[in-house]
Parts: C-alpha cells; sequence; structure tokens
C-alpha cells in the first residue's frame, strides 16, 4: 500500500518533506477524506493586529464531505490550516484530498501543505483508498 501512496503523483506533492514524514501523516491522520470547500474564513491573530492592519494566521475551511476513509463520517467537516505550516490557499468550490489530525482544543487541522491534495492530482491515492476499503 505504501509504494503506490509514495508513487509519482504524490511525492512532487509533498515537496521537500521526506517520505518517512508522508508515511508518518498518513498513519496518524485522525481524518482522511475528500471534501469540497464550501467557504474559507480567516484566522486573526488579534495580539499582533492593529486599527488599520489585521493579522492573519491561518484560514478555517468548511466542507462537505463526499467520502470518508477514516474519522467521523458526517456530512460537514471544518479544518484549520495555518499560515505557518503552509502558504498556499486552498480554494472555495474545489474538492480536496485531506489528512487531517486534532490540535491540543480538538479542532482538525492540517500539518502542512501535502496534507490536502486536489482532487484532479489524487487519482492514484483516491483509487488505492477506494481499494483498500473494499478488501
Amino acid at each position: 500500500m505504501l509504494a503506490v501512496l509514495l508513487g509519482s503523483e504524490l511525492l512532487p506533492l509533498a515537496h521537500a518533506a521526506p517520505e518517512s514524514a508522508f508515511k508518518e501523516r498518513f498513519y496518524n491522520a485522525e481524518l482522511i477524506a475528500k471534501v469540497r470547500i464550501a467557504s474559507v474564513h480567516r484566522m486573526v491573530d488579534q495580539a499582533l493586529s492593529e486599527p488599520g492592519m489585521t493579522a492573519i494566521k491561518g484560514y478555517v475551511y468548511a466542507g462537505v464531505t463526499q467520502k470518508v476513509w477514516r474519522g467521523p463520517a458526517g456530512n460537514l467537516v471544518a479544518f484549520r490550516l495555518s499560515l505557518d505550516a503552509c502558504q498556499q490557499k486552498l480554494h472555495s468550490g474545489e474538492t480536496y484530498l485531506i489528512f487531517a489530525r486534532t490540535d491540543a482544543d480538538g479542532r482538525l487541522e492540517l500539518m502542512d501543505c501535502s496534507d490536502a491534495v486536489e482532487e484532479g492530482q489524487a487519482a492514484s491515492l483516491l483509487a488505492q483508498l477506494n481499494r483498500d476499503s473494499q478488501g
């Protein structure tokens, strides 16, 4: 299974992350789901914000789950992605395969950019997850 998960489609998405780091994220994910992003909200850092300037520390994404492989099987999901972990913003209306964990406060979060894979770039991973869930 790991050979497919770390195949040619995923290595570019993991950027410079070592193979063992990706394996760890996969096995530690508390939620693995295909999610269509419905809305994007800013996480504001009140301590760094000043009048006329808002300091954004990341985004909270709300989405509709299309399929869940691991974790609670609800229809809606919300997760966080800090700018410290990933400078790329996910787009409303797009579908992603996400690997999320809970933070110390019990909220779902992504640890870095490679924890959100655009649906169009995740074909082999989605096929593998579907095969494993049927077996």
